[in-house]
């Protein structure tokens, strides 16, 4: 199925990148989460251990608050970037973007 637009139908569709002047960690990602209605600004950070730490602020058109769940959506997506990259021994990817339904 081919992606039509960056707001998902259902669920959330992330889309970030990493900061570019870091090799090492704690990594920096920035980008948004795009939910059905509207997308969001998003600011993830994951440390050596793998820990990943999500901001989500309002929405820049609307204003809108970000869903209560959706930060630990997002943790969940990069965390498990994270952890297929560090199995693979590589570094976190530099672009992640992933779609993850309701559940």
């Amino acid at each position: 199925m081919a992606i039509a637009g960056e707001r998902p139908e259902s669920g959330v569709r992330i889309q970030i990148e990493r900061d570019k002047s870091r090799d090492d960690p704690p990594w920096t990602y920035a980008g948004a989460a795009h939910v059905p209605e509207t997308s969001f600004p998003v600011t993830v950070t994951v440390d050596a251990a793998g820990e990943v730490t999500v901001g989500i602020s309002p929405a820049p058109d609307s204003g809108q608050t970000p869903p209560a769940d959706l930060a630990e959506k997002v943790r969940l997506i990069v965390r498990m970037a994270y952890r297929q990259a560090k199995a693979d021994d590589e570094a976190p990817a530099w672009r992640i973007v992933r779609w993850r339904g309701e559940k």
